[in-house]
Parts: structure tokens; sequence; C-alpha cells
């Protein structure tokens, strides 16, 4: 017997929010950091800005994982 899909709690739901509102700021800053970094010839600014990119893949695909799947 499976379990029933029943989502998120309200209060998941609001940590969550929180966090990605915490992120998301510190990801503007890295962004910039990062097109600072490339303007000034660094190539450390192409890394940073691609582990940026593959954190936000990995949590815009856990927050879709955790609408539709199981609490």
């Amino acid at each position: 017997m499976s379990q029933p899909n029943v989502g998120w709690t309200m209060e998941q739901r609001a940590a969550v929010r929180r966090y990605v509102q915490f992120a998301a700021v510190f990801t503007v800053l890295g962004v910039a950091l990062s097109i600072f970094l490339i303007a000034s010839g660094n190539s450390g600014g192409w890394a940073l800005l691609g582990i940026i990119g593959c954190i936000c893949v990995v949590g815009y695909f856990f927050i879709q994982r955790g609408k539709g799947g199981r609490a």
C-alpha cells in the first residue's frame, strides 16, 4: 500500500519561502561578484557563475519534487 500524496504543510512551505529569499540575496551578490570578476579578466568569475547556476538548478528541481511528492 502506498502512502497518500499529502504535499507540504504550511510550516514547511513558509520555511522554504524564507530559505529561498535568503538564498536569493546571496545569489544576487554572487552573480554581481561573478560579473565583476569576469569584467576584470579573472576566469574564476566563470567558475563562480557556473557553481551558482548548478545550485539554482538543483534547488528548482528539489522544490518541484516537493510540490508534487510526499511530505
